[in-house]
């Protein structure tokens, strides 16, 4: 599904990327931005200066924003990356670690805690640590903040003791840091932690310590996701999501079953990564919809004044959780085995199986969707991101 709002073009394009969680599904991120890089000529320079991601997304932008010096080789190294993924590379799936995970949940429901102490996830996400460490250059980011290639890169993380969201961002030394209720952007140079931290799903992979506080997965606390690349300088937005946005309909002819945990994960996972989004989208459309009747398309906001902000929204064609179910039979008979007792292997496990299964074949898929949905957009995506 795409929406695109258009504006009338005054400022100097500032195009920020927005790239929202999704685990998995977020290969379908990368087959966007791959039929981007072929779209732009050879030579063109990175189109988004300004560039956001929320748990796996904030890893897709810190490997785009990385890489911003030569965009077109940035793009073939993170679609190379994808289409060579397995879940090994992501969370530990050998025997002894799938295993001795169940063994101390067991344990802790059945303890009440008491023996071993609480277990801190259920996957150990240590191999995609090590992936990080491994094809983000880290510094680098700096270096293309400095030459004006990249104009900043955040990376939104939730806190467990606040409970605030927090847009860590690397930037120009113009952009200010900014408060508001239970959300605030922070500058700080961005390293590994902040991507494991921006990325740990809740209950699924471990929280992270920044600094005196354990933060988890960007995304249950984000509100408004547009929201950094804005406080950042963008002034046009190109976002992508990573679900389908036709809703489901119910059947009255069958009695579903009662939900499984699996099924209760999924929904909740949905809940963090794409209902924020989707809201703030709707709100933002108000706002251009308001400016637009104006006489001279801004509003005056406290300090600021709002303006209208051209968007492009790019969402998956097809439903990604019928393309899971097909792969479903390729993860590691080990995590087939850990997901089963969770009913994750049903039709109704679907969502939660879509965003950890991290395998070749189901990433390929993702990638080629996102690119074919991406060429059917062309001619919007060129006109917002403008002379390139």
């Amino acid at each position: 599904m795409y929406w695109f709002s258009r504006k009338i073009h005054r400022d100097p394009p500032i195009v920020g990327l927005i790239l929202p969680g999704g685990g998995a599904r977020n290969a379908y991120q990368v087959g966007v931005l791959k039929a981007i890089a072929e779209i732009l000529p050879d030579d063109a320079e990175n189109p988004f200066p300004v560039i956001c991601g929320t748990s796996s997304g904030a890893i897709n932008a810190a490997l785009v924003a990385s890489a911003a010096g030569q965009f077109h080789p940035g793009i073939e190294r993170l679609v190379g990356l994808w289409e060579n993924f397995h879940v090994g590379k992501v969370f530990k799936a050998d025997v002894s670690s799938t295993v001795h995970s169940a063994l101390r949940w067991a344990k802790a429901l059945v303890s009440g805690g008491m023996v071993g102490g609480g277990p801190q996830s259920v996957l150990d996400s240590q191999p995609l640590r090590e992936l990080l460490e491994s094809h983000v250059r880290f510094a680098r980011i700096q270096q293309l903040i400095d030459n004006g290639t990249l104009r900043a890169l955040s990376v939104t993380t939730s806190t467990y003791t606040s409970g605030s969201s927090i847009t860590y961002y690397q930037g120009a030394s113009d952009i200010q840091p900014w408060e508001r209720t239970r959300r605030r952007g922070i500058a700080e140079e961005i390293t590994v932690d902040h991507l494991m931290a921006s990325a740990a799903i809740p209950i699924v992979f471990p929280a992270v310590r920044l600094h005196n506080e354990y933060h988890a997965d960007g995304s249950m606390r984000e509100s408004t996701p547009l929201s950094p690349a804005l406080h950042m300088g963008a002034n046009r937005l190109l976002i992508i999501g990573a679900r389908n946005p036709v809703p489901d309909t119910v059947s009255e002819k069958i009695e579903p079953p009662y939900p499984s945990l699996a099924q209760v994960i999924g929904y909740v996972l949905d809940t963090l990564f794409m209902d924020s989004l989707d809201s703030d989208i709707e709100r933002l459309n108000r706002i251009n919809h308001t400016i637009g009747n104006t006489k001279d398309k801004r509003v005056a906001y406290q300090d600021s004044a709002l303006r209208q902000i051209e968007f492009l929204v790019i969402s998956p064609s097809h439903d990604i959780r019928e393309i899971a179910e097909r792969h479903q039979d390729k993860l590691p008979r080990t995590v087939r085995w850990l997901l089963k007792g969770l009913g994750a292997l049903s039709r109704e496990g679907r969502p939660l199986m879509s965003y950890l299964l991290f395998e070749q074949d189901f990433c390929r898929e993702l990638i080629e969707l996102g690119y074919q949905d991406a060429m059917h957009q062309r001619d919007d995506i060129v006109e917002l991101l403008g002379d390139l």
